[in-house]
């Protein structure tokens, strides 16, 4: 079984990297900066780290992950240099209004992770996050429990400007899951507009502006 990407040599150990770790967008499909809703004129950035490597075993996607079918992606090392750089370049960005997507691949690996992150919340007021997750509330597993739990505290801390949606729970209102587990239902779910051919995150903005909608997302 995978334990961590398929592309080896994709991985970026962080002491010799010299580019930036939060990453400002270059696709369509994010967009660059958000053009509506509660954080209209937030530019938007990206973090990127090993699938399956920082990832529960519990991912309905485990092995069919969509980093599976992204070879160039620069996978960063996790761990404290990481949370350290992540730190230096949030100060470095001062007062500048600031949207981050947790994580393009990879997940929050541990309870101090999601707690730096919370940190980071307090100290700059203009910094949001928008992401998912496959840790979950009530996870059989204490780990992945213990995160989802940092979780939960530090989105009602921030709920503004912390949406992290649950990844694969329909069952529960702030999620967004995959077409094989839920289909659209009026008032409740809905496909992901940009996998329909609409103008990309920053001028969508369900996925933060629409706590009470679960989001659909079509198998990669």
């Amino acid at each position: 079984m995978l334990t961590g990407t398929r592309y080896k040599k994709s991985r970026r150990k962080l002491a010799d990297y010299q580019h930036r770790i939060l990453k400002p967008v270059t696709n369509k499909k994010l967009n660059k900066k958000v053009t509506k809703g509660k954080l209209a004129g937030y530019k938007v950035y990206t973090l990127t780290l090993e699938e399956r490597a920082t990832c529960p075993p519990s991912c309905h996607h485990w092995s069919t992950c969509y980093g599976n079918n992204m070879p160039f992606a620069h996978r960063l090392e996790h761990g404290q240099e990481l949370i350290r750089r992540i730190g230096d370049e949030l100060a470095d960005n001062g007062d500048k209004p600031l949207l981050v997507r947790l994580h393009v691949l990879g997940d929050f690996w541990s309870v101090e992770y999601v707690e730096a992150w919370a940190g980071w919340l307090a100290k700059h007021p203009n910094l949001a996050i928008w992401g998912y997750t496959h840790n979950w509330p009530d996870s059989p597993v204490p780990k992945e429990r213990a995160i989802a739990e940092a979780i939960t505290r530090t989105r009602e801390a921030f709920p503004d400007r912390f949406n992290i949606r649950w990844s694969d729970r329909p069952d529960l209102p702030f999620s967004a899951n995959s077409e094989d587990l839920q289909q659209p239902e009026k008032g409740k779910a809905l496909i992901c507009p940009e996998q329909l051919g609409g103008d990309g995150c920053g001028k969508c903005t369900l996925c933060w502006d629409q706590p009470n909608r679960q989001i659909i997302f079509k198998t990669h």
